[in-house]
């Protein structure tokens, strides 16, 4: 799938599944976008945000180093959208305070996660 949907937009991907996140990182760059990381642990990618500029970000829930609501409550403060990308949590088992965050179920199409974070850039914009 080549597409431009999310060109010169600055993605970070939080991913601890080197297959997955490789994964990610092409379809993402697929459609255009700069993929920070692929960041293994929350505190990989909480460097990633405090160096860099980023548009949205795509979050496993469990990395390497634990769940992934610091970084979650990182990206919400400096008003950066993301959504999450789990085979384990449903809008019923997230945290109350991610309640109403897309989730995106593994494995996912490149068509649903591309859709997903060019929705949340376009809200964000708006």
């Amino acid at each position: 799938m080549s597409t431009d949907r999310l060109r010169s937009r600055r993605i970070l991907v939080a991913e601890d599944d080197p297959l997955l996140a490789l994964g990610y990182d092409e379809i993402l760059r697929d459609a255009g976008a700069t993929v920070l990381g692929p960041a293994a642990s929350v505190e990989q990618a909480q460097k990633l945000v405090a160096e860099n500029g980023i548009s949205a970000a795509l979050l496993d829930v469990r990395l390497a180093d634990g769940e992934v609501w610091p970084l979650a409550r990182l990206l919400a403060g400096k008003g950066v959208p993301f959504a999450f990308c789990t085979g384990h949590f449903s809008h019923d088992t997230l945290p109350d305070e991610w309640a109403n965050r897309p989730i995106i179920t593994k494995p996912a199409r490149a068509d649903k996660i591309v859709g997903v974070i060019a929705e949340l850039l376009s809200e964000s914009s708006s």
